[in-house]
């Protein structure tokens, strides 16, 4: 039994790579937000905010990433900041997949907009900005990193699918496989880059790590293979389920374009047919049989 402890933290394909199959535009995107409003407080407070003129500009974050810059504030302009040097914002609130928000803002007489500040949801509609020039961050995006939540769902669907069809990992990840006992030990779903640990329940039941000189791993083959070092013998251990787990990390460096050419073909046409009353009641989901023989090169045939 294998189980994924450490999932990927990407994919084999980008938002951009499936927009782009798939021919759709921006319309599948969060669209940026519109001009926050921004304004001197109106009970005059010493503040921070540098004397000259400012602008502001707000950003929606999804699950998925984040728009681009939205349109920009008209200028307020601070005069004296040891009697008013905050200045209040509206901010824009945005759709149902916005779960913050970013605020960018020039500096004093500036035109370029850096990082102001995160509003960690998307009920707020003011804030107060009482930040000096030299506290603020990192330019504002200029592209949109969100994107269609079903994009999404079928990337990760797609590489799950890739995985099964491949008996690989595709991305980097931690897995735990569980065994019975020692003589039965192996690996699947490579590529192996490295064995992080091995233990396993001892005759009185305690859980014991394997020391690393115990054990030699073969990981140039396919899949890996594990076995006793020179001389050495496996532990006994306790008659259990899962009495012994090796834990290891596998996927690729660089996935093959083989299968990244796969997954764009088999979400493109997931994606076409999302709507297809047919699919649902069992139909074909996927394009002709051949396309299949794009994973025929990596497919691990094999078995332990």
């Amino acid at each position: 039994m294998i189980v994924v402890v450490t999932p990927p933290t990407s994919e084999p394909v980008t938002l951009d790579e499936v927009t782009a199959a798939c021919r759709l535009d921006a319309t599948n995107q969060e669209p940026a937000p519109y001009a926050p409003i921004a304004i001197l407080a109106s009970i005059p407070a010493a503040g921070n905010v540098d004397n000259g003129a400012h602008r502001y500009l707000a950003t929606y974050v999804t699950a998925a990433g984040e728009t681009q810059a939205g349109v920009a504030s008209a200028a307020v302009t601070v005069t004296d900041k040891t009697v008013n040097g905050q200045v209040v914002m509206t901010v824009p609130v945005g759709g149902a997949l916005v779960t913050s928000r970013k605020l960018y803002r020039t500096l004093a007489g500036g035109s370029t907009y850096y990082f102001l500040a995160t509003i960690a949801n998307n009920t707020a509609t003011t804030y107060t900005d009482n930040i000096a020039d030299s506290s603020l961050g990192a330019g504002a995006p200029t592209t949109n990193t969100t994107g269609d939540p079903l994009l999404i769902m079928l990337i990760q669907a797609a590489r799950q699918h890739a995985e099964q069809e491949l008996g690989r990992a595709i991305m980097p990840q931690t897995l735990d496989a569980h065994f019975d006992e020692f003589n039965h030990c192996g690996f699947t779903l490579p590529p192996l880059n490295s064995v992080t640990s091995i233990t396993y329940v001892d005759t009185d039941g305690t859980t014991q790590t394997l020391a690393a000189n115990q054990y030699q791993v073969d990981a140039a083959s396919i899949p890996a293979r594990i076995v006793p070092a020179y001389a050495v013998v496996w532990p006994t251990t306790r008659e259990q389920l899962n009495a012994v787990t090796i834990r290891f990390a596998a996927g690729y460096t660089t996935v093959p374009a083989c299968i990244k050419n796969w997954m764009l073909m088999r979400i493109k046409t997931l994606w076409d047919g999302r709507d297809q009353l047919a699919k649902q009641l069992g139909m074909p989901v996927f394009e002709p049989s051949f396309i299949d023989g794009l994973l025929d090169s990596e497919r691990v045939r094999c078995k332990l």
